[in-house]
């Protein structure tokens, strides 16, 4: 069909994006045909509202025009409809959130309404994240065995060396611990590393402690608090912060708190209804049948409503007071869609009376401005809750753009990004290509070049680009800057200490230095050209531009530069660009 009318949410709307309440909204309509329409509306409703309120927009030069005052904060949809005698036409949302005219209403454009401004403004922007797995990052000193743990002497030995029974792998550590990263916080610094998250601390009888026992210790076998409060005062030497994950939807069956396996000297709910935990959990049949995450009857799930659960956590003197007044700079709220709303504001509301700039992220794998669970849309920005979240969308479309060559939905969540999420949060993101939830991307690579391991790290090198340069934070699992391949198929293995230095880890010393420029840390992107295998897109600050080119097509990308150009990669200056397949450039202009 013609398109009579274009709506572009990134360009058509002043101001484009997120805003807070109490602003004003210009929204412009592109109308290209002779023949006009009887009246043209802009429709728009709330999450919460039924119906739209059809409010009749103005004709103007070139198109049509609505101001609209949002007095409101949450999610608002719109769209636009053309009237004519006997018919109607309609501007539905495309995919890439641009438009297209169809004679049925499709699907609607977002605008997110946050309650206030966000004004966190140095919290992890323009630095670079390194995630560490304890018990796998690096082991420094003695450490002692803990029942029913199993600590291995054999450090980078096969996770199923022993066993493949979960339960039992799950058991066996290899002793990384707190000194250990204070060892090698020289080597992190060297990295660039400006905040450090640390998967689970607090004690569990697990190597990866998603199965809390005591909220209130760390784990002994990491080391002891005042080694813990070591780490974050050495850290902080070294201009590092440290974020901790934050188990809130559930706890160890093995715990203070449910007791289950009587290894510890408190009345668990497990053990009696007189516990004075047991109006945490959810039994269906007291003691055995009860509500746990996934099924999975070792990890029983926390009442949603408790107010002592969250007292628990959030009150004076409870686990987030503890945690923040020891130093720590923020939580990631693990599984957060898990949890109610009102019980994320709480955590939000503790951790930010430590400061604005403390962190709040959550583990999202979708579009977080729009996430909905248990049939109810989150607040998780409407309501200004996070201002981080995991970027899944991002780790995902780059990688299908590694993998087909094909850069659309890419671009696309981009676009979206751009126009769902506030741009603080954009500036926040924790964008990776790994994670201890995920396989080793590089080990994915391997298997996608048909074990071609050169082909592979040409390519790991072009994603882990797009991943420092596109807005948000680069994040690095620890190992990735090596090339560190999956183990028995998890991402868990331990780091190999004498063998990191490689080509792939010369390339992340490298990579890492281009987050000294200003223009990657809050800039604006501008997509310059996204097909035919080939992805350029520009990041712009003040006094700075940063263009960065990839091929991924044996078909050779030229282009010549006018200005004062330097590449980053060879720190020569630039005229033209010849980039092969599967090549990356990153082009400096200074101003």
């Amino acid at each position: 069909m013609f398109q009579i009318a274009k709506y572009d949410p990134l360009l058509f709307k002043l101001p484009k994006g997120v805003i807070s309440k109490n602003n004003n909204v210009k929204f412009f309509v592109e109308y290209n045909d002779t023949k006009e329409p009887n009246v043209a509306y802009f429709m728009i409703k709330r999450d919460e509202d039924s119906t739209y309120s059809y409010l009749q927009m103005e004709r103007v030069e070139g198109g049509y025009l609505f101001e609209y005052d949002f007095d409101k904060s949450g999610h608002f949809w719109y769209n636009f409809q053309f009237v004519f005698d006997g018919y109607c036409l309609y501007l539905n949302r495309s995919f890439d959130t641009r438009s297209f005219v169809a004679d049925y209403k499709g699907d609607d454009f977002l605008q997110l309404v946050t309650e206030k401004e966000y004004d966190c403004t140095d919290c992890l922007q323009g630095g670079i994240i390194y995630q560490i797995f304890v018990d796998r990052f690096c082991k420094e000193g003695e450490v002692k065995n803990r029942k029913p743990l199993i600590l291995r002497d054999d450090w980078g030995g096969s996770l199923h060396k022993n066993t493949t029974d979960p339960i039992y792998v799950n058991l066996e550590v290899f002793g990384g611990n707190f000194k250990g990263i204070i060892s090698k916080l020289d080597y992190l610094k060297n990295l660039g590393v400006t905040t450090i998250y640390l998967n689970p601390i607090q004690l569990a009888n697990s190597n990866h402690k998603y199965n809390t026992s005591d909220y209130m210790k760390v784990d002994d076998m990491y080391g002891t608090e005042k080694e813990f409060k070591q780490l974050i005062d050495e850290a902080g030497k070294q201009g590092i912060q440290i974020v901790i994950d934050g188990v809130y939807n559930h706890t160890g069956s093995d715990s203070i708190y449910f007791n289950k396996d009587g290894n510890f000297d408190t009345l668990g709910a497990y053990k009696s209804p007189k516990s004075r935990y047991y109006n945490w959990f959810n039994f269906i049949e007291y003691p055995d049948k009860y509500y746990s995450w996934w099924g999975i009857d070792t990890l029983p799930s926390i009442n949603h409503e408790c107010d002592d659960f969250q007292d628990y956590i959030t009150g004076d003197n409870g686990v987030i007071d503890k945690f923040m007044k020891l130093g720590v700079a923020g939580v990631r709220l693990d599984v957060v869609d898990e949890i109610t709303d009102r019980f994320v504001a709480k955590i939000a509301n503790r951790v930010h009376k430590y400061g604005k700039n403390k962190v709040v992220m959550g583990e999202v794998w979708e579009n977080a401005a729009i996430k909905e669970s248990y049939d109810t849309r989150r607040k998780y920005f409407a309501e200004n809750e996070l201002n981080s979240v995991m970027n899944y969308p991002i780790k995902e479309t780059v990688l299908e753009y590694i993998r087909s060559g094909d850069p659309v939905n890419l671009e696309s969540t981009l676009r979206m990004l751009e126009n769902d999420y506030p741009k603080v949060v954009r500036d926040n993101l924790m964008n990776f290509l790994t994670t201890h939830d995920t396989t080793r991307v590089f080990s994915e690579l391997i298997n996608h070049t048909e074990g071609d391991e050169e082909k592979a790290a040409a390519l790991y090198k072009v994603a882990t680009a797009l991943v420092f340069t596109l807005p948000g934070v680069p994040s690095i699992f620890y190992g990735d800057e090596y090339g560190m391949k999956n183990d028995c198929g998890s991402s868990r293995g331990c780091f190999d200490w004498n063998n990191y230095k490689n080509d792939i880890y010369k390339w992340f010393e490298k990579l890492t230095k281009v987050r000294k420029f200003k223009a990657l840390k809050d800039g604006e992107l501008n997509v310059l050209y996204s097909k035919h295998g080939k992805f350029i897109f520009e990041r712009v600050g003040e006094n700075e531009r940063i263009i960065v080119l990839t091929n991924l097509q044996k078909t050779n990308l030229n282009i010549k530069f006018e200005g004062d150009f330097k590449s980053f990669i060879t720190g020569k200056k630039v005229k033209e660009i010849n980039l092969g397949e599967n090549q990356v450039e990153i082009i400096i202009e200074t101003k």
